[in-house]
């Protein structure tokens, strides 16, 4: 089944050849002068981050990067030495504030990740696969508002689809998408019509159904897991991470390690029995433990009112 929550795919054609890179850290080299012994205020971190934006080169993502108190730059293999170039030039005289990092691989939405080699079809559960016509996604967290329920999944795939199923063949109906934010965000929201399905307020933990009793906000190494077929474990990584995918950028998302396969859009994360987030995208490479970006659940229950069922 072709996923269309993909969203349009980024243009292959990139300017001057793409000079091969081990993954790591890449020099940053001078830049207007500036020298490795500079240390750079809040502001003008601030202003690098608003630079790398203004730069729009697709296939990046940043944060700033407490340990080096610089901006960490993240770039896929799509993005040329020039483009690098580029965003460097849009920095100006505050480039030696950039840090960057090859990572394998190319950014996209969880939905346009390609399937693993040898992957195990998924099955249906709370951070479950749910359906649109050429979508299928998962479902992250039930939740309430007002005495009806909804569930929230990843907006780059409730942008496009207007109602969702259960099931593939799409005869199972849920309900209409009722709320989405993407780009910019990523969530989107979903009420339930069918009064027949069960709603409760757990996530499949491989072969374990998990309570969840309320929500987190992410921390820098903290520990959790990512509902699914396997449950697999990640740590968070880094927080405040802007991600330009091919057709915008996202922010606010945070940074973990694992890998993410095709239907994990909006699949939930949790730390014990606490929400985390939301699967937002990632790197369509696994060679090492991969990178997921993640939309922090309680941005779209303060958005919309929503709780936790």
């Amino acid at each position: 089944m072709r996923n269309r929550c993909a969203t349009r795919v980024r243009s292959a054609a990139v300017a001057g050849a793409l000079t091969a890179l081990a993954a790591g850290i890449l020099a940053p080299g001078p830049a207007n002068g500036q020298t490795a012994a500079r240390t750079f205020s809040v502001a003008e971190l601030n202003t690098v981050r608003g630079a790398v934006l203004e730069a729009d080169v697709a296939g990046t993502a940043w944060s700033a990067d407490p340990a080096t108190g610089k901006v960490l730059v993240s770039v896929d293999e799509t993005v040329s030495d020039q483009e690098i170039g580029h965003i460097r030039r849009t920095a100006g005289e505050l480039a030696g504030a950039l840090k960057f990092e090859r990572i394998p691989g190319e950014l996209a939405t969880a939905a346009e990740l390609r399937k693993p080699a040898g992957e195990m079809t998924p099955f249906v559960k709370g951070g479950e696969y749910i359906y649109g016509f050429d979508t299928r996604a998962s479902l992250g967290f039930n939740t309430v508002y007002n005495g009806r329920d909804y569930f929230v999944t990843a907006g780059h795939c409730t942008k496009d689809v207007s109602h969702w199923y259960l099931d593939s063949s799409l005869t199972t109906s849920i309900g209409p998408t009722v709320g989405s934010s993407y780009p910019g965000n990523d969530y989107g929201v979903v009420r339930y019509d069918n009064s027949t399905i069960p709603r409760p307020g757990t996530v499949r933990c491989g072969q374990t159904e998990v309570d969840i009793t309320g929500s987190t906000e992410p921390r820098v190494g903290m520990p959790f897991n990512i509902a699914g077929y396997n449950c697999r474990p990640a740590t968070v990584q880094a927080l405040n991470v802007s991600v330009n995918y091919a057709d915008g950028a996202v922010h606010g998302l945070f940074r973990a390690n694992g890998c993410a396969a095709p239907g994990d859009s909006g699949a939930a994360s949790f730390s014990g029995s606490l929400a985390l987030g939301l699967l937002s995208g990632g790197t369509t490479s696994c060679t090492t433990s991969g990178i997921t970006y993640w939309q922090p659940v309680n941005e779209v229950l303060t958005a919309y009112g929503l709780t936790l069922t």
